[in-house]
C-alpha cells in the first residue's frame, strides 16, 4: 500500500493533473475460535504471515477506489468487515493528511524526465502513405524528427500518436508527419534542403521529409549556370522557394534564384502563371537539355520541359541524335499533340517542312530525297556544335 501513496505523489510531482490524492492501507485480523476477533491496522509483514486476513484498502477522502483480500479462514462476518473498513477510513485519512502537508500543489507541467505522448488525427485514407512499404516512409519520418516512435493508435478515426523523450521531440514528429501530407504552397521557402541528385537540366532537391522536388538551371542562379554539376553535388545543402506544384502528377518547381534575390533585397520579378502551351504551337530557338539515343529533350519555358523523339529531329533518318545536338544548343519544335499522361510530343521536322511550304508559297515544291546524317550534321553545325542553323 505504500506504493499506491508513493505512486500518487511521483505523479504529482512530474505533473500529471491528479484530481484527488490516493492512499492505501492494509488491515489484518487476529480471530479466536469462539469468534472473539481483533482487526489490525497497517500490518507489517509478521502479522500478515501470522494474521488471519490480508485487506487491502485504497481511496481518496470521499471513498474507496479499490480493494483486495487474502484471507486465511472459511469466512468473516459482516461485523468484521464493518469494523476493518472504519479502521481503514480512519488509517487511510490519516495518510492522506500527511500526504497534503509533505507535498505541495501539482506540478503545472509535466518533468523533463517524463516521457511525451502526442496524438492527433490524419485523413484514415492516407494512414498507408505516411506508414510507406514495410514501414519505410514512417521510419524515415521518426529519424527525420528525432522521436522514438510514430505509429498508429485507430484506424478507423486516423488516431497517430508520436512517442518522444522531450516536447521539443514530440511537436517534431507531428509537425513532419502533418508537413508530408500537405501539399507546398507556391511562395513557401525551405531553408537548408539537400540536393540528391544534378543533372545537366538541374538539381533534384529533397526539401523536406518525403518531398523532393525539382530546381531547373535556370533557377538556380541569377547569373546563367552552364553545369550545374560544376557548382552542385548530392548532399549540398541549397535553400528553395516553391514556385509550383501539380497535384495531378505531385511534381513540384522550386528556385534558388528567387531566395537569392528576396535575400539580398532585389525585387524578385513576378511570376504570372504560364501561358498553356498550346497543341499545334510553335515555339523558336528553345534550349536543348539533354540528348538521349531516342531524341532530344527541349525545355519550352522556364517551367516545361518535353521530348523532341528521335524520328522527329530531321526531315531524313537520324541514326544518332548525338551527331547533330548536344545540351546547349537551339532548336524551333512544333508541339505535336499530348498524351493521356499529359505528356507533350514535338517535332522539329514539322517546322522544317512548315517552313518550306511557307518559303514556297504555301506548297511545296519538287520532291526531294532525304538528306542523311553527314548533310544534317553539316546544315546545322556547319562550324561548331554551339551553332545552330
Amino acid at each position: 500500500m505504500a506504493s499506491v501513496c508513493g505512486g500518487c505523489l511521483a505523479m504529482m510531482d512530474a505533473g500529471v493533473p491528479v484530481k484527488r490524492m490516493v492512499a492505501g492501507v492494509a488491515m489484518g485480523l487476529i480471530l479466536e475460535e469462539g469468534g472473539q476477533f481483533q482487526v489490525l491496522t497497517d500490518i507489517l509483514g509478521s502479522e500478515d504471515a501470522l494474521g488471519d486476513m490480508d485487506f487491502k484498502v485504497a481511496g481518496d477522502a470521499e471513498g474507496v477506489t479499490a480493494f483486495q483480500m487474502d484471507i486465511k479462514v472459511e469466512g468473516i462476518t459482516l461485523a468484521v468487515m464493518e469494523q476493518a473498513l472504519e479502521q481503514a477510513k480512519a488509517g487511510r485519512q490519516h495518510i492522506l493528511r500527511e500526504m497534503e502537508a509533505c507535498n505541495p500543489a501539482p506540478a503545472k507541467q509535466l518533468s523533463q524526465y517524463a516521457p511525451r505522448i502526442r496524438r492527433f488525427t490524419i485523413d484514415p485514407d492516407k494512414i498507408g502513405q505516411v506508414i510507406g512499404s514495410g514501414g519505410r516512409t514512417v521510419k524515415m519520418l521518426q529519424a527525420a524528427a528525432g522521436c522514438d516512435e510514430i505509429q498508429v493508435s485507430d484506424q478507423l478515426t486516423g488516431m497517430l500518436e508520436v512517442r518522444a523523450k522531450t516536447d521539443e521531440a514530440a511537436a517534431a514528429g507531428q509537425a513532419v508527419v502533418q508537413g508530408f501530407l500537405t501539399e507546398p504552397d507556391p511562395g513557401a521557402v525551405f531553408r537548408g534542403a539537400t540536393v540528391s541528385s544534378v543533372a545537366p537540366f538541374g538539381c533534384i532537391v529533397d526539401y523536406a521529409p518525403g518531398k523532393s522536388g525539382l530546381v531547373h538551371v535556370s533557377e538556380l542562379d541569377v547569373a546563367r549556370t552552364a553545369d550545374p554539376a560544376a557548382s552542385w553535388k548530392a548532399g549540398d545543402k541549397i535553400d528553395v522557394k516553391v514556385l509550383e506544384h501539380d497535384k495531378a502528377s505531385g511534381r513540384t518547381k522550386l528556385s534558388r534564384k528567387a531566395v537569392m534575390q528576396e535575400d539580398s533585397g532585389q525585387a524578385s520579378p513576378s511570376r504570372p502563371a504560364p501561358e498553356p502551351i498550346q497543341i499545334g504551337g510553335v515555339y523558336r530557338d528553345v534550349e536543348v537539355m539533354k540528348v538521349q539515343q531516342y531524341g532530344c529533350f527541349v525545355a519550352l519555358d522556364s517551367r516545361t520541359q518535353a521530348l523532341v523523339h528521335v524520328s522527329e529531329l530531321a526531315l531524313g533518318r537520324v541514326g544518332d541524335p548525338s551527331t547533330l545536338f548536344q545540351a546547349g544548343d537551339r532548336m524551333d519544335v512544333k508541339v505535336l499533340d499530348k498524351n493521356q499522361k499529359g505528356q507533350l510530343r514535338l517535332s522539329r521536322k514539322q517546322v522544317l517542312i512548315d517552313d518550306e511550304a511557307s518559303s514556297n508559297g504555301g506548297s511545296s515544291s519538287e520532291a526531294t530525297a532525304p538528306p542523311t546524317d553527314t548533310q544534317n550534321a553539316q546544315a546545322l553545325h556547319p562550324q561548331s556544335h554551339n551553332t545552330v542553323i
